[in-house]
């Protein structure tokens, strides 16, 4: 008899361990190191004027959420559109770039944005340390971004992105700034 009970004693404990370990798989394929992190709205604020900012917010949001993921998927072809040709961009390090420019610099192979945002080899070349995180990374080690919006005027907002995990890296970016010109939201400048 004492066998039979070792034996289910055995079998039972076995199978709490598959299924805490079976459990614990799960959780860890659950959030996958490659995915783009989620965006949310965080607070808004409004300086020296008033008015509804609801689809604004929601406009600039999904601006926000498509550079994130073009970041993490190391395209960022689509950023022309997004860029007006009157203002043009700014680009930390660069200055103020002409639409045109833009361009030309996605076009070519060892770019700026494949420097500094997707490739940690390159950055680390140019930077000459290995210790440097591209905007991919950071992204990456974020946990969660939250925008709280800035609105300067009906038509100029600066965001202030937190991370929900490592806040410490989110000063290794600089705030994106958004101008409405026409009734559309654009990007002035980049993380």
């Amino acid at each position: 008899m004492s066998y039979l009970f070792r034996f289910v004693f055995f079998s039972f404990f076995l199978l709490q361990f598959h299924c805490i370990s079976f459990g614990e798989n799960l959780i860890s394929t659950k959030r996958n190191p490659e995915l783009p992190p989620e965006i949310r709205q965080g607070k808004v604020f409004l300086a020296g004027h008033i008015g509804d900012h609801t689809k604004d917010t929601e406009e600039i949001l999904k601006i926000l959420k498509r550079l994130i993921d073009g970041t993490v998927a190391k395209d960022l072809n689509f950023l022309p559109d997004l860029v007006s040709k009157k203002e043009g961009i700014y680009l930390d390090l660069k200055g103020n770039w002409t639409k045109e420019q833009l361009i030309s610099e996605l076009s070519s192979t060892e770019n700026y944005f494949r420097t500094y945002f997707f490739d940690r080899e390159l950055l680390a070349k140019q930077k000459g340390s290995n210790e440097v995180r591209t905007v991919r990374d950071l992204f990456l080690s974020s946990g969660g971004v939250e925008a709280d919006f800035y609105y300067e005027s009906k038509i100029a907002c600066e965001l202030k992105l937190r991370f929900r995990e490592n806040p410490k890296l989110e000063k290794e970016l600089i705030n994106p700034y958004f101008i409405k010109q026409d009734g559309k939201w654009y990007l002035f400048r980049l993380f």
